[in-house]
């Protein structure tokens, strides 16, 4: 292996780590200390890739969370409503690792304390938002009509239909199942 991909295995293990104590510890409870001791590396190793626990959190949110919320919305153009909703629950089931629910919470637990986090989340949202307002624009072109509200306005709807839907399914597993989240997305943007 070369240099560069040791330092790429050392880093993804720190990741793989970090998700783990954060999820299991918090934030604020985790340590540096104990995200090497779950990796299996040293303090030295962790520097060399990161300067700060809170770099560290960043990158997992950024690398790991985000980015699948990303691919889902990038996925979905073109998409009708109801196949959004079941590209929603396939990723859900497949995400719902719980870790990532859990790593979402702590977040916006870390993000109403650290005006940082709070930038970062509001990014995440801001990016995903303008995947799908663009989505939402061409399609709407590509059938010669104009959107009947803004595409940003819509794009924050589908947002917030699918982390409602997937934070209701972590807290109370048996009160919506899977199969709903189609159906919810036709009834509710499906005239659109």
């Amino acid at each position: 292996m070369t240099r560069a991909e040791r330092r790429a295995q050392t880093r993804a293990a720190l990741l793989d780590a970090a998700a783990r104590v954060f999820v299991d510890r918090g934030f604020a409870g985790a340590s540096v200390e104990a995200i090497v001791a779950e990796a299996g590396y040293t303090r030295g190793a962790f520097y060399s890739n990161f300067s700060s626990k809170e770099e560290l959190f960043v990158a997992l949110l950024q690398e790991r969370g985000f980015e699948l919320a990303r691919a889902v919305a990038r996925e979905s153009a073109g998409m009708t409503p109801a196949e959004v909703g079941a590209a929603a629950a396939a990723a859900d089931a497949h995400a719902t690792a719980e870790w990532m629910v859990r790593l979402f919470l702590e977040v916006l637990t870390q993000a109403g304390r650290d005006p940082e986090t709070r930038r970062l989340a509001a990014g995440f949202w801001s990016g995903t938002r303008d995947i799908g307002a663009e989505q939402i624009r061409r399609v709407y072109a590509a059938a010669d009509r104009e959107p009947p509200a803004d595409p940003a306005e819509i794009a924050s709807a589908f947002i917030a239909l699918d982390i409602g839907l997937e934070l209701q399914r972590y807290v109370d597993p048996d009160a919506i199942a899977l199969e709903a989240y189609p159906r919810l997305f036709e009834l509710l943007f499906g005239s659109l």
